[in-house]
């Protein structure tokens, strides 16, 4: 895994100089940022990717807490403070660890392997709701999630998304096994939906975005028990 790109925000100058220097001797963290001030901190940060930060609480101006709610992408955070009260709330805004200041070098370590841990699979599971296929000659990712229904169209099928839809060289049998989630159900020979986009439906057919599917008549009890499952 390459390095995670890091950030501190911390008032106290001999508490963010203990942690660049411990930043520094790891070597799956790469520090890009020291901050003294939120306020400087949080415009910084808006512009730029970080993976991990460490946020102290208590700091002039803005909290810390403050800090977070300002922030438009909140990357993983492990909350620094010389003060345990503020423990529990720390994990009210998801922060991946509280560190009681001083904290010894083990259990900083533990904190950020928890936050390696956390990258790792947020990563893992974004790729598994990828699917590369390919269509006019070009690969591209289709978000399983975002898929309504596919329907057969002889050797293609036609995927349809919010966005457009994809006409795309393959069986629908064999999309389907490419789709790999329980949520999309095969309700008749030719159409394949996505029981998360399912808007209404009866023994005849289901609707989704004003489009009437039919449904066959082997595969209306099935549908009627994965629907209540839906959450």
């Amino acid at each position: 895994m390459k390095k995670l790109k890091c950030a501190i925000v911390e008032d106290s100058k001999v508490q963010r100089t203990l942690l660049e220097q411990v930043i520094d001797k790891t070597s799956n963290l790469e520090l890009l940022y020291s901050f003294t001030s939120s306020t400087e901190a949080l415009e910084r940060i808006n512009s730029s990717h970080i993976d991990l930060l460490f946020l102290d609480i208590e700091m002039p101006t803005m909290n810390g807490f403050e800090f977070l709610a300002g922030l438009k992408t909140i990357p993983q955070v492990i909350i620094t403070s010389q003060n345990p009260k503020y423990a529990l709330e720390a994990f009210d805004y998801n922060a991946i660890d509280f560190l009681l200041k001083p904290y010894s070098k083990t259990r900083f370590e533990f904190a950020v392997n928890k936050a390696i841990s956390k990258i790792k699979t947020t990563a893992k599971s974004k790729t598994e709701n990828k699917l590369v296929v390919k269509h006019n000659l070009k690969q591209i990712e289709l978000n399983i999630q975002n898929i309504q229904w596919v329907e057969a169209l002889g050797d293609y099928v036609k995927v349809i998304t919010p966005e457009r839809s994809y006409v795309i060289l393959s069986t629908l049998t064999t999309f389907h096994k490419k789709l790999g989630d329980e949520k999309f159900l095969r309700i008749h020979k030719s159409y394949i939906v996505n029981l998360n986009m399912v808007e209404r439906y009866n023994h005849e057919f289901i609707e989704i975005k004003d489009k009437k599917i039919p449904i066959s008549r082997t595969k209306g009890i099935e549908l009627d028990r994965l629907l209540k499952c839906v959450e």
